[in-house]
């Protein structure tokens, strides 16, 4: 005790000071004395954003079999500072298992917090200015695929059309990723995107790259708040990215229509996933599992019947079912009034809405 830098304590069944030790004036500004008197309570210097886990906490120790609590608060401290403290404190029984006091000590780990907060918002920038790197590499090689389907489009070559639409799908992939690394790098969390934000962004894009104007095909999106990291959130733009390019190509050739697109969160399986679903590899027939559904839907031609989009000779589609696969979901096409994609995701792939 004579070496301990902190403050070594015992309490009573009531929570008050019976003895204190160590660095009680340099870590709270008071004297012993004050807190012994009872005009200083410990409860009183807690920070206010701290209290009630400080409370709970004791309630706890006084409450249930917890004979040990560790936890970080911070206390205000007489001058007006505030100090990060680490308190570990344990109930001392006497022998017929009757309360008799508890006892524990307080460390000052203000350094250490300030270290840590400061090592935080330096990895954050890192990964921010990583991010905006990438984005500007994305979207250098984007600008060079959009130089190439100028040329060949200017020029007389055989099949030129089909050629400048690859270009133009591989462009739309690239810029799918880029605008990814765009929202993490706007964003606080540099470790989940918005996907919902995400999707609004994406979508415009695409009908900016298929010159579609307002007035010709229009788009819904009908979608919860959702956060995804970089591996689920990248597989998924690009689903999206090859199921809405195939509507803008291939649904509407009056050029009027409606593309739609939902994403939604649900716990109740019995009711939504279909059997055929049910019986594939990735979704288990459980009532409790839970799983997020994605629609990307329009009200066009629909989708040739003699076609299977599973076992497909298009890019566009085997990048979706391969995708579709990596994320541990699975996929169901409907094609009565248009054509219409239910892919099922498990929810362990998303977080709750953050603020």
């Amino acid at each position: 005790m004579q070496n301990f830098k902190g403050i070594g304590f015992q309490l009573d069944s009531s929570f008050n000071f019976v003895l204190l030790h160590g660095a009680v004036k340099e870590i709270t500004g008071y004297e012993d004395k004050d807190f012994f008197s009872g005009k200083v309570q410990l409860p009183q210097l807690v920070d206010f954003k701290d209290r009630s886990n400080f409370l709970e906490n004791r309630r706890k120790l006084s409450t249930e079999l917890n004979d040990l609590v560790e936890q970080e608060y911070r206390i205000l401290n007489r001058n007006g500072n505030t100090i990060w403290v680490f308190e570990s404190i344990q109930v001392v029984r006497n022998i017929d298992k009757a309360y008799r006091l508890y006892q524990g000590f307080i460390q000052d780990i203000t350094e250490k917090k300030i270290a840590m907060e400061t090592l935080e918002r330096t990895e954050k920038l890192r990964k921010k200015e990583i991010h905006h790197r990438i984005k500007n590499n994305l979207q250098v090689i984007s600008s060079l695929l959009d130089l190439e389907c100028e040329n060949l489009l200017s020029a007389g070559i055989p099949e030129r059309k089909r050629i400048v639409e690859a270009f133009r799908e591989s462009n739309n992939r690239i810029l799918s990723m880029s605008v990814i690394h765009e929202e993490l790098y706007n964003s606080k969390n540099v470790e989940t995107i918005n996907f919902t934000s995400y999707l609004k962004k994406l979508t415009d894009d695409l009908f900016k790259s298929y010159k579609v104007g307002n007035s010709e095909i229009k788009l819904c999106l009908d979608v919860d708040d959702f956060f995804f990291e970089m591996d689920c959130a990248i597989p998924l733009g690009i689903i999206v990215n090859e199921l809405i390019s195939n509507s803008l190509k291939h649904a509407f050739p009056s050029r009027n229509g409606e593309i739609r697109v939902e994403f939604h969160r649900d716990n109740n399986c019995k009711n939504e996933i279909s059997s055929d679903i049910i019986a594939g590899n990735n979704i288990q027939n459980s009532c409790h599992y839970k799983y997020s559904t994605l629609i990307i839907e329009d009200n066009g031609i629909g989708f040739p019947e003699s076609v299977d989009f599973k076992n497909n000779n298009s890019l566009g589609l085997q990048l979706v079912n391969i995708l579709v696969e990596q994320i541990g979901g699975d996929i169901e096409l409907e094609n009565k009034l248009g054509t219409r994609f239910k892919i099922l995701i498990p929810n362990s792939k998303s977080t709750e809405k953050q603020n």
